[in-house]
């Protein structure tokens, strides 16, 4: 009997054993081969603690990055900041980011700066909230990506107080060229916060 019931849920501790290996090690970057594999710029994502997977950009539309996942989940990104996500439920449909943030300068202050946003989600229904952050630089920082070390500096974006008392906190690590490199960011208050890594940049035609 226990040698049976043992049989029978093994795929079910194997699923347990890898979630508690993510959660104490972290998942494990996807391989150089991997990203070779794929003719197109790509990047490294993740929600929460979840594996790693490869989403590769699907259209340049007036500088809006479109990314796609495998189940169609629809990333789109604006120099780097993420603006909008789509397919997971509760979705980001818009942020109409403040006229002095970084995504719109293209610049990294390393004097603090408070800004308003406004956010719109579905799912439920939200037009349009404000949402004062201060962004801030923290640190330089060494990073690792596909076995290259890349120095970056280290910027963090701390939301204030707002309607629905959404906390958040997101980081940037930055290269010299003012390109974000990785980054993780929150974009709905019902979703853990996404983890992105370039893995080959975009370059336009």
């Amino acid at each position: 009997m226990i040698f049976l019931c043992g049989c029978a849920n093994d795929s079910i501790y194997t699923e347990l054993l890898k979630n508690f290996t993510i959660l104490v090690n972290g998942p494990e970057d996807i391989s150089q081969d991997l990203v070779d594999k794929v003719p197109y710029a790509s990047m490294q994502a993740r929600l929460g603690n979840s594996e790693n997977s490869l989403i590769v950009l699907e259209e340049d539309r007036n500088n809006i990055l479109k990314w796609t996942t495998s189940n169609y989940v629809k990333i789109f990104t604006q120099n780097g900041f993420v603006i909008r996500l789509t397919g997971l439920g509760n979705e980001l449909q818009k942020i109409d980011l403040d006229k002095n943030h970084p995504a719109n300068l293209i610049q990294f202050p390393e004097d603090k700066i408070v800004m308003t946003s406004f956010y719109s989600f579905e799912n439920p229904q939200l037009i349009r909230l404000p949402v004062k952050t201060i962004f801030s630089f923290v640190k330089d920082e060494t990073i690792i990506v596909l076995g290259k070390e890349i120095e970056t500096k280290v910027f963090k974006e701390e939301s204030l107080n707002n309607l629905i008392s959404w906390r958040f906190e997101n980081k940037y690590w930055v290269n010299e060229n003012k390109e974000i490199v990785k980054s993780i960011q929150h974009f709905s208050p019902k979703n853990p916060p996404i983890h992105l890594l370039t893995t080959k940049k975009y370059s336009k035609p």
